[in-house]
């Protein structure tokens, strides 16, 4: 029966395999909406973000928007209301700073360095270490945070997050649509979660692949 069950899976899933080797299909656009110093955020970039990216930079195209549960006051005059209090207005700005300093990086170095961010929470204390990992112009970020340019950075990331208003943070978005069902497959699970989109992108098929094997082999 095993045999068989092998037969099956060569006949059905190796051309599948061949099919897909150097196919590229238009990429995704991964909107992340995150906090720099919410406990749940910092899980979902270290946990499934990052290996996802890592996978899957090919086919993803990211955003990342800092802001969440905050709130400007005055238009960002007043300054901000941080759901987790001022360290965390200041982490979120110092993010929107140094990742518009990295609009020409690719995903994966963006998101090492809110990796670096949500470990260390460098920038919620003010410190540009995270910032310097990314050989980033730390002059050119700490203007942008001292300045009204982090606020109008601030108060976009604010418009596009009450445009969808997420009732949980972090939240996704995949080509700009929100769908509960998605969202919680993402929370434990982004990178099944994104093959569904991309099952014949090769990092998609080998990964399937390997629940076939998992299953002809290991099930009871």
């Amino acid at each position: 029966m095993v045999r068989l069950n092998i037969y099956i899976f060569f006949f059905l899933v190796y051309p599948f395999i061949l099919l897909t080797n150097g196919y590229v299909p238009e990429k995704l656009h991964l909107t992340v909406y995150y906090e720099s110093k919410c406990p749940d955020s910092k899980k979902f970039i270290l946990e499934q973000l990052q290996p996802t990216v890592e996978l899957l930079h090919k086919y993803v195209r990211l955003r990342l928007i800092p802001f969440g549960k905050s709130m400007s006051i005055d238009y960002g005059d007043e300054g901000f209301q941080c759901q987790h209090g001022p360290t965390e207005c200041m982490g979120n700005l110092v993010q929107d700073c140094a990742l518009k300093y990295m609009r020409k990086h690719n995903d994966v170095q963006r998101v090492n360095y809110v990796v670096c961010e949500m470990e260390l929470e460098a920038g919620a204390m003010g410190n540009l270490g995270c910032v310097k990992h990314a050989r980033l112009p730390t002059d050119d970020v700490e203007r942008c945070v001292s300045t009204g340019e982090g606020i109008a950075l601030q108060l976009d990331s604010e418009y596009h997050t009450n445009s969808l208003k997420p009732q949980f943070i972090p939240s996704i978005t995949i080509n700009g649509v929100f769908d509960q069902q998605i969202q919680e497959s993402a929370l434990v699970n982004l990178k099944e979660t994104l093959c569904s989109y991309l099952k014949e992108a090769q990092p998609c098929a080998h990964y399937y692949n390997n629940k076939v094997w998992e299953y002809l082999f290991y099930s009871p």
